[in-house]
């Protein structure tokens, strides 16, 4: 059961479906399915959506190896939409999820010693922008990049092991910001690595950045929200090397406004 429920998330992850809403007409007609971002409640056992209300897990037992550190997950889900929500509270069977790990954040230019590869790519959409952020300082990164050929990424808790010696950073300077939007760049480091290691074998995770910080610093300088975020990246979509002829620089773009707009509209101040 867990590895048909890993394989749905990563299937997920790969087509990058995003926030999706469907019916299911074949079994209940009442039955809607979506796949979000939550904040994980670990008190409480239930998981806090950006909407406001709270998830409560029918099938609690097939959470029970989220990691407890674990301050967010990627869950799929369905619920019955004509049950009681005034609570503020949904009682939804777990089809799925994707555990998010936490990246580093770097007021400053990385040396040298804070990066030493690439990755493959950021799977990011400009027009689905809401889908990464959680309300406005938490954004989310699905990135690709090489794992070691003989990590099992199958395995829920070898995966953890191998992703947890992979660190990314994101950082900025000053010279980054604009009156139209910021850049953020992102640098992946790997750590632990023996000599006969060999990073030949495609992967990708979800990882969590609080960009509280460049925000203050934005609205410092311009006195306002930027209007799009930047991801700036180096790419190497054919090994894990900075060979020069395989090595570029790319950027994703993500509409920061329309994060601000859905945020106002959540929170009722428009």
């Amino acid at each position: 059961m867990k590895k048909m429920k890993w394989n749905v998330l990563m299937l997920a992850l790969a087509t990058m479906l995003g926030f999706t809403s469907c019916l299911d007409g074949e079994d209940n007609s009442n039955i809607l399915s979506y796949n979000e971002i939550v904040k994980v409640d670990n008190l409480t056992g239930l998981y806090v959506s950006q909407l406001g209300y709270k998830v409560a897990p029918l099938n609690s037992e097939d959470l029970k190896d989220v990691p407890m550190s674990s301050g967010y997950i990627q869950l799929f889900y369905s619920y019955d939409y004509t049950q009681d929500m005034s609570g503020g509270k949904i009682d939804a069977t777990i089809l799925g999820y994707s555990p998010i790990n936490e990246g580093l954040w770097m007021p400053q230019a990385p040396g040298e010693a804070d990066a030493n590869a690439p990755v493959m790519a950021v799977n990011t959409s400009y027009d689905n922008s809401l889908y990464y952020f959680y309300k406005l300082n938490d954004l989310f990164l699905p990135l690709s990049f090489f794992v070691r050929k003989d990590a099992d990424m199958s395995d829920m808790k070898e995966r953890e092991a191998e992703i947890a010696t992979h660190q990314f950073t994101l950082y900025y300077t000053d010279e980054d910001f604009s009156a139209e939007g910021m850049t953020l760049n992102l640098r992946h480091k790997l750590l632990n690595v023996a000599e006969d290691d060999k990073f030949t074998q495609s992967s990708g995770a979800w990882m969590h950045f609080n960009i509280n910080d460049a925000l203050n610093r934005y609205g410092e300088i311009y006195s306002k929200r930027p209007d799009k975020i930047t991801v700036s990246y180096e790419q190497n979509a054919r090994d894990n090397s900075y060979a020069e002829d395989s090595v570029s620089v790319r950027t994703v773009e993500l509409n920061y406004k329309s994060i601000m707009e859905a945020h106002d509209q959540i929170s009722g101040n428009k």
